[in-house]
């Protein structure tokens, strides 16, 4: 039917304004609405209409090369313009009704939109992120998403909601983003993360193969013990200390407490802890001048180690299946 007609219902993201007895949106009451550029050329020749009644302008054949499922549905015979039920248009362009929200069309248009002719979508938080991956799952995306998963261990995300990110990577079998979100949950426990609902969505023995890795970075950082005489630690007394008798902890249990810290947290952030390092220095008894210069002492001491200490834990690999 033409645009002169009313739409299929759709549903806004208002809920209530124009809705019926029953919840429901009255047909009647929504207001369509052009998307603004660049989705409002007048020379496309098809038209997305979002679930909150906003019209996306755009072209069949760019949709065809990113969608099996649109190159599929275009490929079909199109309706007579006398079957008003399936001809529904606008500006004389065939309008296809999607399930989408505006704000995750705009962003999935955009990644099929050639670079010269709009930015990359900009992905605000992993909840728009989820939104997008399910869109381009639905139409067979698979380059979309796979771009989109790229961009998921930019440090907004990975610094926010680590097991987030790692279970979408794993979902999409992302090897080099599941790892380097793995990498990254090394700075907490192995108990420390909180469920997400994003595992539900990978396997127990994905989950079991982050925790065998975290395991195994743990007793991997016992080979430091060999290079204690290359990298010696800092003290955490001086003479003064040692001399009135204020120093309680033996080089041999600084060495361990190292050791014991970075096996359940195996990176050198471990070190940079300022509650590790005030419980050292209390295990120390070390005198306030010391108290003063451990900290800095310290944490120049990570810097140098983390050469050691990330050639190490590179040494591990995560198991990643592919299905």
């Amino acid at each position: 039917m033409s645009e002169s007609a009313q739409p299929t219902q759709q549903i806004g993201p208002e809920g209530p304004e124009g809705a019926n007895a029953t919840g429901e949106l009255d047909p009647q009451c929504v207001a369509l609405v052009d998307a603004d550029a660049p989705f409002n050329r007048p020379h496309a020749d098809v038209i997305l209409r979002t679930s909150d009644s906003v019209d996306f302008r755009f072209y069949k054949l760019l949709l065809s090369l990113a969608s099996p499922f649109f190159a599929n549905m275009f490929a079909l015979p199109q309706p007579g313009p006398l079957d008003e039920a399936a001809n529904q248009t606008k500006y004389d362009i065939p309008i296809v009704p999607v399930s989408e929200k505006s704000a995750v069309i705009r962003k999935l248009l955009g990644f099929c939109s050639p670079v010269y002719d709009t930015d990359v979508p900009a992905l605000e938080n992993l909840d728009i992120v989820m939104s997008v991956l399910d869109a381009a799952d639905k139409y067979d995306m698979k380059r979309v998403g796979k771009f989109v998963v790229k961009m998921i261990t930019a440090p907004q995300f990975l610094e926010q909601e680590p097991m987030r990110v790692f279970a979408i990577a794993c979902r999409y079998r992302a090897e080099v983003e599941t790892t380097i979100a793995a990498r990254y949950m090394l700075r907490f426990a192995a108990w420390e993360p909180a469920y997400v609902a994003e595992l539900d969505f990978i396997s127990g023995s994905d989950y079991q193969r982050l925790i065998k890795y975290h395991a195994s970075c743990g007793q991997a950082v016992g080979q430091l013990v060999r290079l204690w005489s290359t990298f010696p630690l800092p003290p955490l007394d001086c003479k003064f200390c040692r001399k009135k008798g204020l120093s309680r902890l033996s080089l041999k249990d600084y060495q361990d407490s190292v050791i014991d810290a970075l096996r359940i947290r195996p990176c050198v952030e471990t070190l940079l802890n300022p509650e590790w390092i005030e419980t050292m220095i209390r295990k120390a008894g070390s005198c306030p001048g010391c108290r003063d210069r451990a900290p800095r002492k310290i944490q120049e001491y990570a810097k140098e180690l983390a050469v050691p200490l990330d050639e190490i834990i590179s040494q591990i690999r995560l198991e990643i299946k592919s299905y």
